[in-house]
């Protein structure tokens, strides 16, 4: 095994490192998938199941051979993760398969009316846009008016969902895929290709506090901050709706 990613860093060192970051993000998500403070139907869908199941597969591995990496035992690591690899090439349902069929997905997604009339691309942060705003759930359902979307209630429940929200964004199926696979590559001396969609800039909406929104959340490293801009677009898109 050749681990040539980074130079002058003993193998042991930067295995451990990148595991430790992969899994920091990937707890992190499936945490906040499972512990949403509002039911998401969305969180049912195959394209997240799919998301999901990624996810659990890559803390498998990483679980799996954490206390071979505290100890140093290469050798160990090698053969663990090997078994694994060849365990997956023969699964229908790896996790190459299941990101191939999530690019599929938000690429169909893409196209569907309600993604076209937003102006949103089919990548990952566009998608979780679009459900943390137009998928039904208690802050969306429109069943507040403009007074009492500023209640404590609702701020509370806004911040945690943004948190919740952002922890999934951290963990993007294409970033994570291509760390992942980086990490494996000394040991199967193999790389895969994963397409990605790129983001349609030039698009726009007609709403102006969704495209505010939409901007200032990619900018932000704390998107709860942004809980009261959040709620004065649900409050806009339910007047429309309405």
């Amino acid at each position: 095994m050749a681990l040539t990613n980074k130079e002058h860093t003993p193998p042991e060192i930067w295995l451990k490192e990148e595991a430790s970051s992969l899994l920091e993000k990937i707890i992190d998500a499936l945490n906040a998938a499972y512990t949403m403070p509002l039911e998401c139907i969305w969180l049912e869908e195959e394209l997240v199941q799919n998301y999901l199941e990624i996810l659990k597969e890559m803390e498998s591995l990483l679980l799996l051979i954490w206390g071979q990496l505290k100890e140093g035992n290469i050798s160990k690591i090698e053969h663990k993760v090997l078994v694994w690899y060849g365990r997956q090439q023969r699964s229908s349902k790896n996790i190459l398969r299941r990101y191939y069929r999530l690019h599929e997905q938000l690429t169909e997604w893409e196209s569907s009316p309600d993604a076209k009339s937003f102006g949103l691309s089919g990548t990952w942060k566009d998608y979780l846009l679009f459900v943390m705003t137009l998928e039904r759930n208690f802050l969306t359902m429109g069943s507040f008016t403009k007074e009492s979307s500023s209640s404590s209630e609702l701020e509370k429940f806004a911040i945690h969902y943004l948190q919740k929200i952002q922890m999934l964004h951290r963990a993007s199926p294409h970033a994570l895929c291509a760390d992942f696979f980086t990490w494996l590559s000394p040991f199967t001396q193999e790389s895969v290709f994963l397409p990605v969609l790129a983001t349609n800039d030039v698009l726009e909406t007609k709403s102006r506090t969704f495209e505010s929104f939409r901007s200032q959340l990619l900018q932000s490293q704390e998107w709860e901050k942004l809980s009261g801009l959040y709620l004065k677009l649900l409050v806009e898109l339910a007047g429309k709706k309405g």
